[in-house]
């Protein structure tokens, strides 16, 4: 071989190994995470201002290298975790948040469960930050939470009944194909709320590994409950794999008498690119969750503890807002 095509093929060697080994997020295909951190002040969470702190710090240092984490706020200039500044009143930043599949839409956020001015006034504000942000977002007069829907990677997306009750003008019919046309889906699938379920999400029912494989839960050992949802789940995706994941719920704790406490439900889990971020309540069943959710996937799995923000009615997937590096503003 000659020596100047040797040197070509050792610098074309020596270029490839370098993108092989650089950090993902050096690729261009970090996902950065929003929370949020009301007011210190703020009547509602002041009795758990401390631990919401917390949350966000340790979430800051259990951080997968190819993540990013950004918290709405004003209010922690010497915060060890990066901030914003603009402070959004509310911790629960995926319910008002755009739904993102193939594209960006921002739903309006007007649940039954909150009076009228205070989702008026939280959606506003979100709407006020995405456009300060330079957010590229399209925009629907459907009310829809984004803790209600969980899209399969593919062409179908899983949504609550709530979804018609939150639209009493709107038929059936109308419903769909809004959803359908928004979220560039072929299949809605319309799965009956859990019972007892005040916000009637389904990110407390089911998440999608991929098109073909499913987690869902356990309700609680609600069994004939479990079977009707596997059933409207098998009728409209025959193909789909289900796997239940053993949950370990308890009131223990609860913060609000009108909204259930999440403590124990593990599938409500964030997923980003590389990462699958499992909640982890200071349970005995901590452990196993967390070898139960990485026995069926590739990616790295970190446990997140919510334990006592997940007393307020939530866990990791109703607390953030994930973005993927295409929709972030540029």
């Amino acid at each position: 071989m000659k020596p100047r095509l040797r040197l070509r093929l050792l610098m074309l060697f020596g270029i490839i190994c370098f993108f092989l080994l650089i950090p993902q997020s050096a690729k261009g295909d970090t996902t950065m995470i929003y929370t949020s951190l009301p007011k210190s002040s703020d009547q509602y969470y002041h009795r758990v201002y401390p631990d919401l702190i917390n949350y966000n710090q340790t979430f800051s240092n259990k951080l997968a290298t190819d993540d990013r984490l950004t918290v709405l706020t004003q209010n922690q200039k010497s915060a060890k975790f990066t901030t914003t500044p603009y402070t959004y009143d509310d911790i629960w930043v995926r319910d008002v948040a755009p739904i993102i599949t193939t594209k960006m839409v921002k739903f309006k956020y007007s649940p039954d469960y909150l009076p009228k001015p205070d989702s008026h006034y939280l959606n506003d504000s979100f709407t006020t930050w995405l456009n300060q942000e330079h957010f590229n977002y399209q925009t629907s007069k459907l009310v829809l939470d984004g803790g209600n829907v969980q899209w399969n990677k593919g062409d179908a997306v899983v949504i609550t009944n709530r979804v018609f009750k939150d639209n009493p003008r709107w038929s059936h019919h109308a419903v769909i194909a809004e959803l359908k046309h928004q979220l560039q889906v072929k299949m809605v699938v319309i799965v009956p709320a859990e019972p007892g379920d005040t916000l009637a999400h389904a990110d407390g029912m089911i998440k999608f590994l991929s098109p073909k494989v499913a987690f869902i839960s356990d309700f609680e050992g609600n069994k004939r409950f479990q079977a009707k949802f596997i059933h409207v789940l098998r009728k409209a995706l025959p193909h789909l794999r289900l796997i239940s994941l053993k949950s370990a719920y308890t009131d223990q704790g609860q913060y609000d008498k009108k909204i259930a406490s999440a403590r124990g439900l593990y599938i409500n889990m964030l997923e980003t690119t590389h990462t699958i971020y499992v909640p982890q309540f200071d349970l005995p069943a901590d452990k196993a969750a967390l070898r139960a959710i990485q026995k069926h996937t590739s990616k790295r799995v970190i446990g997140m503890p919510v334990a006592k923000i997940s007393t307020l009615g939530g866990a990791l997937h109703c607390t953030t807002w994930d973005v993927p590096s295409q929709f972030q503003p540029k």
